[in-house]
């Protein structure tokens, strides 16, 4: 007679000696013993098809996924490229810039007509053209990347390229807005 355990790791057996394209996995690390659960890692890291895992199992997460769905609530769904590390990296990020936009500046004093404020160069002037134009064509590609991510008709090999540029994207887009907002505070 097997164990609850035991009949579900035979079963997982059975399921990827089939050699799957899809796999629905739920609360897979619930009865999996240290060194099944390795097994399943290496081989979830080597699967060209799609799986879709939901877990509470965060280090599990962060080893097999590439790409989010997260139950806003309401019936809203939001997705993220990347892992749960990156997700909460983001979010503390996220946090961060608000608490830096909306932090109030020190009140400095200017000695009465001696100090004029500072006024922007040729070069930054450019510089903020060109992050204008930059920032806007980084928007048009990911509006474009997330309509393809969003269609689900990607390959898993576009699908995970897609995921990684839309990543990149996303940081290169918050370091250009805030120097933007750097250079646009000086032109004030």
């Amino acid at each position: 007679k097997l164990s609850g355990g035991e009949k579900k790791r035979l079963y997982l057996m059975t399921v990827l000696m089939k050699n799957p394209n899809f796999l629905i996995l739920d609360e897979p690390t619930n009865d999996l013993d240290i060194f099944t659960l390795g097994v399943l890692e290496e081989y979830l890291a080597q699967f060209q098809g799609c799986v879709l895992v939901v877990s509470h199992d965060r280090y599990f997460l962060d080893r097999v996924v590439d790409q989010l769905f997260l139950f806003q609530g309401e019936g809203k769904i939001k997705s993220f490229p990347g892992n749960y590390t990156h997700y909460q990296d983001f979010l503390k990020n996220q946090q961060k810039e608000v608490e830096r936009k909306t932090k109030k500046p020190l009140a400095v004093r200017q000695p009465s007509g001696q100090e004029k404020p500072r006024r922007m160069s040729f070069k930054e002037k450019q510089e903020l053209e060109m992050l204008e134009k930059h920032i806007k064509a980084l928007e048009e590609e990911k509006a474009s990347l997330e309509e393809s991510l969003n269609r689900g008709s990607l390959l898993p090999e576009a699908l995970m390229t897609s995921s990684k540029r839309l990543g990149e994207l996303l940081k290169e887009l918050d370091e250009s807005e805030t120097r933007w907002l750097e250079l646009s505070e000086i032109g004030e």
